[in-house]
């Protein structure tokens, strides 16, 4: 059975660097990061085929006026979708995924008689979020800073529906709390 190991959590949490530490921790060979697929997919699939590829988690709800989370979620869906696709062709036993659309709805996408999954809410505390956003701002084009009460709806809902909620104050006690629950739950 392949084990993967999903970090969701809004943008700018921490989610890549918690990744590959973690990966480096545990030995894991592979980390997928979202963001670099959906990059990829859109070099081969069009804007006028799948507009959710080519919005943020944070600006999908104004692709069909819908309400921010159905948007969230919708986005996350074809996202993930995809992602589920190409992690069938991994050969590897364990995998980890970071992503802004990683998120429990994420969990179902995969065949429970394949895969054990273990899901894990990042977040940071608002003023935190907002010194990494401006920091963000000077290499990123996405103005996450301009978009943080929505990025905030977003972070209460995943904070809401994850099990596992661990706050990414401080690198190396977060990846001991990580590494609490992949034993546990993974048995690694």
């Amino acid at each position: 059975m392949k084990k993967i190991i999903l970090l969701g959590g809004v943008p700018g949490v921490g989610k890549t660097t918690i990744a590959y530490s973690l990966a480096l921790k545990l030995k894991i060979d592979k980390v997928i990061s979202i963001d670099s697929v959906k990059q990829i997919l859109m070099n081969f699939i069009s804007k006028e085929k799948e507009p959710y590829l080519y919005t943020t988690t944070h600006e999908s709800y104004l692709l069909e006026n819908k309400s921010i989370i159905e948007g969230y979620l919708k986005h996350s869906k074809i996202i993930n979708s995809y992602v589920c696709k190409i992690i069938e062709k991994f050969k590897d036993n364990i995998l980890i995924i970071e992503g802004a659309t990683v998120n429990t709805e994420m969990i179902d996408l995969f065949d429970n008689t394949k895969y054990k999954v273990l899901y894990i809410n990042l977040y940071t505390n608002e003023n935190e979020l907002q010194k990494r956003y401006k920091e963000k701002s000077k290499i990123r084009k996405g103005k996450w800073v301009n978009n943080l009460e929505i990025i905030k709806k977003i972070d209460i809902y995943l904070r809401k529906n994850g099990k596992i909620n661990i706050e990414n104050s401080k690198l190396n006690l977060t990846i001991e709390r990580i590494e609490k629950y992949v034993k546990e739950i993974l048995y690694l």
